[in-house]
């Protein structure tokens, strides 16, 4: 199958009688319907304009091709000095990354520019406007997730201490009942059938209601209201038959009809010989704090809802392994992330006549991770898709965002990684490995195929991979797995570790690979027993 570049140069470089040229722009409208610019550099003009062209400019045919072509493209492409140093530098095949303002909108594109012939160049558009944006919608999601965790720390801080408090002032019930006239709480004191002979002044302030208007009466009756909880009304009047001290939080209603929140404690008294003849209940206002729970609630929906977003996103940058069917007996994917976000990563992208796999695992967990492993999908999608490149160049493409990227703060954040190359027809594969290996089974042995001990990373000393190639047979088995799965620990503290994952593939190679994997995840679920899982845990094996 002929790479995108070996088609737009048979294209233009076809023999064609002399005189019919429009044909052969006929030809290649009909093969790129997207936006295609061809220039000639020397008259400073555009010989050719695909509909995409038309429909983006807005121009007509006839129009585009009066104009001068660098005033147009310096004019609508940003940035201009990228366009006007592939023409004077006559460049014959460059990729780069252009705007280009239509009225109030802003388009983003990856361009190809390639030489026709001498002096005549294609620039051909693809647009990546909606990708740009979800990669900038997810940076948006992971920084408000980071700002409403370190809301929640806060709160959460601040609902303990409150607890703490509430534990101080149950232990100090009895004192405050002792001067409950001088309290801001209210305080009611009923006789053993339940009526009220007494209540302070902080109770008429509270209700609006006075002494001497309750006085005689049952305080539910007077204070509950339509929304008060009737589970609670009838605990309440459990606890006082069986005449013991209890602690309920119930909603009530002033005079005027306004409600309110209170948490009651109420206590028995008794007299010498240990009967019960009153109750004292001291009735603390939590309105406000019922409040800020709600909201603290509503908070953990968002931020609920944001990870299940986010999650979503990242989820479209993970290529279906429905892809990797045609190319392998059987493909088997365990993905199995700690939490909505995961930094384990797997891609998969056809070329000709041979598909690319990538396996990686970013440095952290959640949202950071997860940022990480857009970079390098990304990075990947851009990198398999402008043209065949060897797997060194991939991984060097990869290497480099990274060191820019981190340059400046010279941060450690970075990946694991696992490259491969397969040529089904002649069976044959290429590896790199940056802190991952690659094994493969056959006839039932191990063969390790080990890849570098430096990971991608702008810190990382960095040697230079040479690809390992492989020959294959038909019933090898592949695994390329995470320190996810090695590193799970148990209610011990030990490591589930290579060697055991090692025996235990080599046991079991007789199963078919659904079997095997799936009984690889009751194995690891029986060593973890109730220890939590301690990162993101991904395999991939292929039988050829």
């Amino acid at each position: 199958m002929p790479t995108f570049w070996e088609i737009v140069k048979n294209l233009w470089n076809s023999p064609v009688p002399q005189g019919i040229e429009p044909k052969l722009m006929e030809r290649l409208a009909q093969s790129f319907p997207v936006p295609v610019l061809v220039i000639n550099a020397e008259k400073d003009r555009f010989v050719w304009a695909s509909p995409g062209s038309l429909w983006l400019t807005g121009l007509s045919l006839e129009e585009i091709l009066s104009i001068s072509a660098r005033d147009y493209l310096n004019t609508y492409f940003t940035p201009a000095e990228t366009i006007s140093g592939l023409l004077q530098g006559q460049v014959s095949q460059a990729e780069v990354s252009l705007s280009y303002r239509r009225g109030t909108e802003v388009l983003q594109f990856l361009g190809f520019w390639i030489e026709l012939q001498a002096g005549t160049y294609a620039l051909i558009l693809q647009d990546i406007t909606e990708l740009r944006h979800a990669q900038e919608e997810l940076v948006q999601y992971a920084e408000e997730l980071r700002q409403r965790v370190d809301t929640l720390t806060e709160l959460k801080d601040s609902l303990q201490r409150a607890n703490e408090k509430l534990r101080e002032t149950q232990e100090q019930s009895r004192l405050l009942a002792a001067v409950a006239a001088y309290t801001d709480n209210a305080v009611i004191i009923t006789d053993v059938q339940g009526k009220i002979i007494w209540v302070n002044r902080g109770f008429e302030r509270l209700t609006g209601y006075t002494l001497e208007e309750v006085r005689g009466k049952v305080p539910g009756r007077v204070l509950q209201g339509p929304d008060t909880d009737p589970a609670t009304v009838s605990r309440i009047r459990e606890k006082l038959r069986k005449k013991e001290p209890f602690t309920e939080e119930i909603l009530n209603y002033t005079k005027d009809g306004s409600p309110y929140w209170l948490r009651l404690y109420i206590t028995p008294l008794t007299n010498d010989l240990n009967e019960v003849t009153h109750f004292i209940a001291i009735e603390m206002d939590i309105t406000e704090e019922k409040r800020r729970l709600e909201a603290m609630q509503q908070q953990l929906e968002d931020i609920r809802r944001a990870q299940e977003y986010a999650s979503r996103i990242f989820k479209r940058f993970l290529t279906p392994p429905d892809l990797l069917r045609s190319y392998f007996s059987d493909v088997q994917i365990w993905n199995e992330p700690l939490a909505a976000l995961s930094g384990d990563f797997y891609f998969f992208a056809p070329q000709e006549g041979q598909v690319i796999i990538a396996l990686g695992d970013s440095t952290g967990h959640g949202a950071a991770a997860a940022l990480i492993s857009v970079y390098a999908l990304t990075s990947l999608w851009r990198s398999t898709r402008t043209s065949t490149q060897t797997l060194l160049t991939l991984y060097e493409d990869l290497l480099e965002g990274v060191i820019l990227s981190g340059e400046q703060q010279r941060h450690k954040e970075g990946f694991e990684l696992a490259l491969l190359r397969y040529e089904p027809d002649l069976r044959r594969m290429e590896f790199i490995g940056a802190r991952r290996s690659l094994w493969v089974f056959r006839e039932g042995q191990l063969h390790e195929v080990r890849g570098m001990r430096s990971d991608v990373s702008p810190i990382t000393p960095q040697l230079r991979p040479e690809p390992q190639t492989l020959r294959l047979q038909p019933g090898d088995r592949l695994y390329l797995f995470s320190d996810g799965l090695t590193d799970q620990l148990n209610v011990e503290g030990k490591r589930f570790s290579s060697q055991r994952l090692r025996n235990f593939l080599q046991v079991n190679q007789y199963l078919p690979l659904p079997e095997q994997i799936d009984l690889l995840k009751q194995a690891l679920s029986q060593w973890r027993g109730q220890a939590p899982q301690t990162d993101d845990i991904l395999l991939l094996a292929l039988e050829i």
